[in-house]
């Protein structure tokens, strides 16, 4: 059985296994390997939430907020052998009851590609006149 819960104190071995995944999304480049920088984003977040089968972490996500006005969902996936089971549903699920019950109702997100109908089911959609823009430095 699959449970999602909100993390705050990972243990070591939850720092590398949530490490591995943002290399294995390409997310953060393989040259960062401090296990530390992994339990900033987390204590970073406004929450932050781990799937777990058994014991071993097979999904994230967190949500990004100043706690006053609006939050961001971030880093939402799940290791390619569980995806299709609806666990990135339940993990979005659980961050927006969160931000809900902490009186945070502007959500907004970037869906990357093949993800937006994951966000649909919750009422997101493109916000018309936008552009995404991002910036990525190497230093």
């Amino acid at each position: 059985m699959i449970r999602i819960d909100f993390i705050t104190q990972p243990s070591q071995k939850d720092l590398e296994t949530i490490l591995s995944i943002y290399h294995n999304q390409n997310w953060w480049p393989q040259s960062i390997t401090d296990i530390q920088r992994v339990q900033q984003a987390i204590s970073g977040s406004h929450c932050y939430v781990a799937a777990r089968d058994e014991t071993q972490i097979i999904g994230i996500g967190r949500a990004i907020s100043d706690g006053v006005g609006d939050a961001y969902l971030h880093d939402i996936t799940v290791i390619p052998s569980y995806r299709k089971q609806g666990i990135a549903t339940r993990i979005v699920e659980i961050i927006l009851d969160r931000l809900k019950s902490d009186g945070l109702i502007w959500v907004g997100l970037i869906a990357e590609k093949g993800s937006p109908a994951l966000y649909q089911k919750f009422g997101f959609a493109p916000l018309q006149e936008c552009t995404p823009m991002f910036s990525f430095t190497t230093s």
